[in-house]
């Protein structure tokens, strides 16, 4: 019995070495985000880097983007590109097929965004880390904005 306790810690022991040094890319949420937002719009941006080397090729394709048209109630989303402007080029084509007066309202790296539409011609946008928040932010973002039956319109998430 005292061998084999020996020989788990030094496997325990040689484990840490190996993996002390390691990237830990699950930790860093690299990206540009909203810091602040005020009246439903960011105005402050914050961006966080990771030095941890070069990524994997997975964690890079993780932008998304919403647009959404005020009037016509068209809505297209993207998610899990490498761009922002790509995820919001496919946003737009999306929405363009339903009408002709989309906008982009959000995009996203990492996170969750979504619209919430009120009377009339108003909209509102919310980020969070989960879908759920996201559309619990936007939905604040209407009725604090003065918006008068504010529904969720649209949802997405890009990991």
């Amino acid at each position: 019995m005292r061998q084999a306790r020996g020989i788990g810690a030094v496997a325990l022991g040689v484990f840490l070495t190996l993996t002390a040094d390691a990237p830990a890319w699950g930790l860093c949420n690299a990206g540009t985000y909203c810091g602040r937002y005020e009246s439903g719009q960011c105005v402050e941006w914050v961006t966080q880097h990771c030095d941890y080397g070069t990524a994997p090729t997975a964690l890079s394709y993780s932008y998304g983007a919403i647009a959404y048209g005020r009037t016509s109630g068209a809505w297209g989303d993207s998610y899990h590109w490498g761009s922002q402007a790509k995820a919001e080029s496919v946003a737009m084509k999306n929405c363009a097929q339903h009408g002709d007066d989309c906008e982009i309202m959000v995009w996203f790296d990492r996170k969750c965004g979504a619209v919430v539409s009120g009377e009339g011609s108003s909209a509102f946008w919310g980020l969070g880390n989960r879908a759920g928040q996201a559309r619990a932010e936007a939905q604040s973002q209407c009725v604090n904005g003065g918006g008068k039956n504010c529904e969720v319109q649209v949802s997405r998430c890009s990991r």
